[in-house]
């Protein structure tokens, strides 16, 4: 009896122990932290407005997403000058080359095994998107494996914490040409129309032969003759 007693006891705490905070944190003993840091060049983003992404699909087919900031450090914005889309620009067209603004760090809590998609996110900027995945397995140090790729070819692996580099810079608008560029004036059709009826008034003669031109001056004569007599009844019949 007093077995029984023991054995029901056992039981009743290991279903008190399956319902405690202290076993739903230790189910989410598989969530591990990723971490990595990105890399910018001086003054072309501010930093802190830098938004990390992390995608995932469950079961369910419903994407999950994670959302993170750069971490900026300290004293950081006392030399930080954010530099004007043309302030790059030298004499003659050329770009000022760009000093390394620094690297700043990320990071993502609590993420649950398996495949996840990472994009970064800014202004001005496009960074290229890439393939994390959390296995179960563990590493020598007892820390669960993340192995990170490229999105569109998982063969080429980076090394983890991932080095985060943008791709090159996105203008959102063209830039503004010149008054007398050759650009502006074939987007204007005014000018088009011009320089069009320029060209015949040059070329067209010497294309015609010499008897044509004359027999297309003789017929403008007599059309403006025609326009003239016209004219003369019109007045003598008023």
């Amino acid at each position: 009896m007093k077995m029984k007693m023991k054995l029901i006891l056992v039981l009743a705490s290991l279903v008190l122990l399956g319902s405690s905070p202290f076993a739903e944190g230790a189910s989410d003993g598989s969530m591990v932290t990723f971490k990595g840091s990105v890399l910018l060049h001086d003054g072309r983003v501010d930093p802190a407005q830098v938004r990390l992404v992390l995608k995932q699909r469950n079961a369910e087919n419903e994407l999950i997403e994670k959302s993170a900031y750069l971490k900026v450090p300290q004293g950081f914005y006392k030399t930080f000058r954010k530099s004007s889309p043309s302030s790059g620009e030298e004499a003659g067209g050329q770009r000022a080359k760009l000093r390394q603004q620094g690297e700043f760090k990320f990071e993502f809590e609590d993420v649950i095994p398996g495949t996840h998609t990472l994009d970064v996110l800014a202004i001005g900027l496009a960074f290229p998107q890439y393939r994390v995945e959390v296995t179960d397995e563990q590493d020598s140090q007892g820390e669960e494996r993340i192995y990170v790729s490229a999105n569109q070819d998982p063969n080429k692996l980076f090394r983890n914490p991932v080095r985060i580099k943008a791709l090159g810079k996105v203008l959102y608008f063209d830039q503004r040409s010149g008054f007398f560029s050759l650009k502006t004036l074939m987007k204007n059709p005014m000018y088009v129309i011009i320089g069009l009826t320029a060209l015949a008034a040059v070329f067209l003669p010497r294309m015609l032969d010499k008897d044509a031109l004359e027999e297309m001056q003789k017929e403008m004569r007599k059309m403006e003759e025609a326009k003239n007599q016209a004219k003369a009844k019109q007045r003598i019949s008023s």
